[in-house]
């Protein structure tokens, strides 16, 4: 297994979410996978700013701590998401993270860095497991327009 991914989105340390990734990078690390993680709560992680500058680039303008994971990206085998859904959709530094992966399509929007495999986790406090699922598909299919394949 070579180098994977994680996108930790909780605000919470030890909730859910990075409990449930944690079980999924546990896997990772027993067939002797290369672990990144990028906790998206961190401080000082901007928003998009609409700039286009990552039109004719592969990364974003932006130098904060996701500046790295456009390299990470592009060398990465595998990624791992960790989502919690907040009042009815993944939460805000989720949404965020995913504005700053505009820089995932070329200038026709064709996939930048196709054929990685993703394991999305998400975590909620409803009972329904089916109640959210919208959120879900909707999320998972930004990641396929990335040309990523979402492993179950």
């Amino acid at each position: 297994m070579g180098k994977i991914l994680a996108f930790l989105s909780s605000p919470r340390e030890n909730g859910y979410t990075t409990q449930l990734v944690s079980r999924v990078l546990d896997g990772v690390k027993s067939a002797g996978g290369e672990i990144v993680i990028y906790n998206l709560n961190e401080d000082g992680i901007k928003g998009c700013q609409g700039c286009f500058y990552c039109r004719s680039h592969e990364k974003c303008a932006i130098k904060d701590h996701l500046y790295p994971m456009y390299d990470d990206i592009k060398s990465a085998d595998g990624i791992v998401a960790g989502f919690p859904i907040y009042f009815g959709s993944v939460n805000g530094q989720a949404k965020q993270w995913l504005d700053r992966m505009y820089p995932m399509y070329a200038l026709d929007f064709s996939p930048r860095f196709p054929g990685k495999k993703l394991v999305t986790v998400y975590a909620q406090a409803n009972p329904d497991d089916a109640r959210f699922i919208d959120a879900i598909e909707t999320t998972n299919n930004f990641m396929k327009a990335y040309g990523w394949e979402v492993i179950e």
